[in-house]
Formats: C-alpha cells, structure tokens, sequence
C-alpha cells in the first residue's frame, strides 16, 4: 500500500502539496487577515499563491480586532506592493478617518498603487487624501463615493476644490468615478485640458457641464454622465458639428437624464440637442440613453397629453434616433434606451390626497405605443434586431425600454408588470436588477403575482422592493440565486419566512412596516441562514415581540431598527431599554447596530445601555426638529 501511494504523484502527503486550485479554493472561505496569518511568508510558493491577498487590500467589514491587526501588523509591509486598495467607511466607523492617520503620505507609502476605491468615505478624509493625488505617479484608476449623511456638510467651494485636484494636469489616473449621490457635480472651475483621463463617470448641474467636458477631455474614450434638469439646460450656439474632432476617441457613451422633482419642462434638455451630440460623435460603437423623470408633486404643475408627446415623445422616436446613429460606412452602433416617466405621486399620496385631484381620463392617457410602432419600422431598426416595448396607463406612467436594458432599474406599478409577465414579445427586461414594485391600488385587493412567474421575467434581478403580495407554489422550489437584496411592506413576519425559503441568496431583508403580533418560536419554522443584514421599523411597543428574532435569522451581523412612536411617548422607560438591549445581545455574531428612537430630550439612558453591550465606537445624532434620536453602534467582534 505504501509503494502504491509513493508511486501515485496526485496523492498529496502535506497541505503544500495541495493543488494550487484547492489552496485558493480554501482561501475563498476565509477572511484575508485569516489568510495573511495563515499562509503568509511560509514559503515562496505559497506567498506565490497568494499574491492577490498581499497585493490587494480591502479595508471593508472587519472586526475591530481584524481592523487594527491588518493596520498596524500587515498593512505597513505590505504597502510598498499592494496595487489595490479598497476603503469602506461604511463597513466600520472611521475606516478612512484611521487609514489617513497612519498613512497620510498614501503616494509614498503605496508606490506603485494603481486602484484607489473609497466608498462612502467622509469629506474630511478625502480633502486631506486627495492632495496627494498629484503625486501617485502609478495611479491608473479612483473611485469616490461620498456617504450619504456627508452630502448635507460640503463646504461652499468644494466643486472647486474637487476640480483642483481630480482634474489637475499632474494626475496620472485614466479611470475616474465619481460618485456624490443625489448631489450634482460643477465643473465650471476647469480651465485647462485633462489628457489623461480615458474613463470617466460623473454627475453633473446642466447641459453646460457636459460641454465642457468635451471641449477639455480630448483623449476620453468612454463617458457615463448623468445630468440634472437645473438651469442652463439647454444651449443651441454651441459648435456641436466640431465633436468629431474635439473627442475623436470616445467609442462608449452613457447618457442619462435625471430628476427626482421636475419643477419646469424647459429645463429638460432638449431632445434636438441629444440627437445633435450623438450624430456628431463619429467614433461611437455603444450608446446608452436614460430618461428618468418624475414630475414634482404639484397639482398646478402642467403635465398634459400634449406635453408628453411633444415634449418627451422625440426621445424615444426611432426616426430620429435612426438619423443620428447611421453612418456613412455603415457602422452598426450598440444602442439602448431606457425611458421612464411619472407624472403622479405614490398611491399613498393618492389616498391622503384629493381623490378627484390627479384622475386621468382614459382619453388623456398616453398613446406612446402606436407612435412608436410608426418609427421604429424602418428597415435600420428591422436589421439591428432592435425590440421595443412600451407600457402606459390612465396614471400617465410611460415606460420605454430596448433589448436589452443592462445593470438597469425598474420602478413600476402591478398592473404593468402583470403586461410584461404576459407579453409574448421578446424579453426585453431581461437584464433588469433592481425592481421596485407598487401596488396601484390597496394592497389586499390588488392583483397578485405569482412568484415562479416574476423571476421568470426577471432572472437576473438583485434587488427587489415590492409593497403587494407574492403567490407561493404549493412545493417550495429555489426561484432566483441571484436576489441578494429585498425589501417587503404590509408583511407579516411568518409570511416573510415562508417567501424566503424560495430564495436561498438573499443577505439584506427589510421589513418598513412589521405588524405588532407576537414573533413567537415555532419549531416549524426554519432558520434562515443567510441573511446578514436585517433592517426593520416597529413600535416602541412592540420591542418585546422581537425577543425570537436571532432564532430566526443567526448570522445577522447587521441590525437597523426604527422604532416610531405610535403611543405617543417621547421617552422610553428602563424597562423598554432593558427589552431591546436583551433583543440585541441575541444576535452572536453582531458587529454594526443603528436604533432610531422617539426621543426629544437627551438619551442619557438610551447611551447607558448602548455602551453595556461592549461596544467599541458609538454615535449619537439627535435631530430636534424629527423628535428623533439616531444611535449607531460598532462592537468588539
């Protein structure tokens, strides 16, 4: 037997005989500090094997125990060669605070770092960081993404600051992704040409910015813009028939135009303008168009049949598209289109509302279906394979999609998806990922879709947010393995569960409104492993009927919970704090928490209990004007 194994040359002896393939294979299940302590600097094979580990660091949802460990024992050897690095100020509070701390001379410290990404960093941070964008000479590619409760604070010339330093002629990254959210970017303060950069992807005021960029981006080859509708939106003196050569090497173009709360139609660029941008860049080979309008809720606000197919018809028409795409060496030009329109409020809204105040004739309903069929029936369109579909109804909600819509999102009503479920053309919501579904009328007698039937529709969707109810086949079966993300109103929670055992990958599960009933153990019930982050908002009440909540999801490593002030009570008693703080402790494998309480006065017993569940960093933030109190929490883990 022995010789038999001797002789064999695949039977490993050792755990470095291992197979390459297999030590990467175990490495995937586990922690990179886990891996550095484990296999680092055994041997030069395995350091080998490991490479991707020592030369891309990612400082994202760590203990602090990890944290500190791969700061201050890993991290300042490893620098001189780490390519990549990847800071989360979400993951744990202060991440980029503490990395700028010990590594505030970042371009001399990572040499030969070529991918910076900060996501949701703070703006103080990234003030102090970026003056040492100019000098990271092997910088290739920055990603910034600023955190949402950082917006509000940024300082009056912050647009000028950023222009500074991302666009300065001394920078050395091609890729730049900017990331502020909802807030838009100026670059009015640019005066001078920035030849590096090839990949840009940015959020910008007006139409004027767009203009800038390509009289100062000469060298830019691919181009994700999205602009908001303020002023300035529109400008017909600009030389848009010299696009040619002031951006010769742009082949990739996505444009998209959004806003949340329309005030005026004419800050809407004008689609003449668009057709006149695409038709003059000669060099394009993909284009990407998004509408995304939703008017502001205003019954004054003028929203007629007339305005809709005079004023946002020509973005979607096909001969117009079909004049600015065609060129003269025939060319085929990737095309896709995304038009989402919503003239009313929420049925929410509705139901609070006026009832007779937003109805909509059926003979005022948009017509966009038979206007599009007309143009897109030429011989250009036939050839490319392009696929349209339009839904509209009485509520004056258009949807324009192409095939195929890519890494795209849909905000829709039943009574629409129900259309799409049904539709027998192509499956142009294929690629759709983010889903958010509303009931048009009170949910218990809505319409209900049958489960099986939505991921049918769309199989590759990430997220989904829907307020109505799912049917359930009579067996359980896995309905998507890519649903990662989902948000279900008007739910309780045994229904919650149930629906979950038809999606086996979900890891984020909201729940805006739990019901007050008792969550009780139930041995029939299973656990749901998977989630790992819950958000929920009950009463204050209703705290003590979440005593079983670990039972049912044990791996949650983060927990949100509002509690809103049903009983009209401002101040929790000790009692109440003692429940919540026991729901808390349930959870083992517990690293961030955030409560949002009703309180007006100071939390001092709130912060009591906060600091006895060993915690490391807490927040307090206490908006007087809410009469809310927000606490978050990082613990020792």
């Amino acid at each position: 037997m022995s010789t038999t194994i001797h002789n064999y040359p695949f039977n490993p002896c050792c755990f470095e005989d291992l197979p390459d393939e297999i030590l990467l294979s175990i490495c995937s299940y586990l922690s990179q500090v886990n891996i550095l302590d484990s296999l680092l600097n055994l041997n030069k094979r395995l350091n080998k094997t490991i490479i991707s580990y020592r030369e891309r660091i990612f400082l994202s949802h760590l203990s602090y125990k990890d944290f500190y460990h791969l700061m201050n024992d890993y991290l300042p050897h490893l620098s001189p060669n780490v390519h990549y690095l990847y800071i989360n100020n979400c993951g744990m509070l202060n991440t980029g605070k503490i990395f700028e701390q010990k590594f505030d001379k970042i371009d001399r410290q990572f040499p030969l770092l070529r991918e910076l990404v900060f996501n949701q960093i703070d703006i103080e941070t990234l003030e102090n960081l970026s003056w040492r964008f100019n000098t990271m000479n092997c910088l290739s590619q920055l990603n910034i993404d600023i955190a949402d409760n950082r917006i509000s604070t940024l300082p009056v010339q912050f647009d000028e600051f950023l222009c500074g330093k991302l666009f300065s002629v001394s920078n050395s990254f091609q890729s730049l992704i900017l990331n502020l959210n909802q807030t838009r970017f100026s670059l009015q303060s640019i005066n001078h040409k920035c030849l590096n950069i090839r990949h840009l992807t940015i959020s910008v005021k007006c139409l004027n910015d767009l203009l800038i960029i390509f009289d100062n981006f000469s060298n830019i080859e691919q181009l994700n813009i999205t602009i908001g509708c303020n002023s300035l939106s529109n400008n017909d003196t600009y030389s848009y028939e010299q696009l040619w050569w002031k951006i010769p090497s742009l082949t990739k173009f996505n444009l998209s135009i959004k806003e949340k709360e329309l005030t005026s139609h004419d800050n809407v660029i004008s689609s003449q303008i668009i057709m006149k941008i695409i038709q003059n860049i000669y060099q394009l080979v993909h284009v990407k168009f998004t509408l995304d309008i939703t008017f502001q809720f205003d019954p004054q606000f003028d929203i007629t049949k007339d305005i809709y197919k005079n004023k946002y018809f020509p973005y979607a028409n096909g001969s117009l598209w079909e004049q600015a795409l065609q060129r003269n060496d025939n060319r085929s030009i990737h095309f896709e289109l995304y038009i989402e329109i919503n003239g009313l409020p929420s049925p929410l809204s509705r139901r609070v509302s006026n009832s007779t105040m937003f109805h909509v004739d059926k003979t005022n309903d948009v017509g966009f279906s038979s206007l599009l069929g007309a143009t897109y029936s030429s011989s250009y369109w036939l050839q490319k394979n392009i696929t349209i579909q339009c839904f509209s109804i009485t509520s004056q909600h258009v949807s324009i999609y192409t095939l195929p819509i890519t890494d795209s999102s849909l905000s829709t009503t039943t009574d629409m998806i129900e259309q799409i479920i049904t539709a027998t053309t192509p499956p142009s919501y294929l690629y759709i990922k983010n889903l958010s579904l509303d009931s048009s009328i009170d949910y218990y007698y809505s319409s209900k879709l049958l489960i099986t039937k939505l991921f049918t529709r769309f199989p590759y969707l990430t997220y989904l947010k829907i307020n109505g109810q799912l049917l359930l086949p009579s067996s359980i079966s896995i309905c998507s393995n890519h649903l990662r993300s989902l948000s279900l109103s008007n739910y309780s929670f045994s229904s919650c569960c149930e629906l979950l055992n038809y999606l086996p990958k979900v890891i984020s599960l909201t729940l805006p409104n739990l019901d007050d009933t008792i969550i009780s153990k139930n041995t029939r019930m299973k656990p749901i492993l998977s989630i790992t982050r819950l958000k929920l908002t009950t009463s204050l009440c209703s705290v003590i009927n979440l005593i079983h909540l670990s039972e049912y999801f044990p791996n949650v490593k983060e927990f949100y919970l509002t509690i809103t002030n049903k009983v009209n009570r401002h101040l929790p008693n000790s009692a109440e704090c003692e429940e919540l703080k026991y729901v808390l402790q349930r959870f083992k494998h517990l690293r961030f928490m955030e409560v949002i309480l009703p309180i007006k006065q100071t939390a001092d017993l709130v912060l009591n209990w906060i600091h006895m569940l060993d915690t490391n960093e807490t927040i307090c933030e206490n908006n007087a004007a809410s009469g809310f109190i927000i606490v978050k929490t990082w613990l020792k883990n």
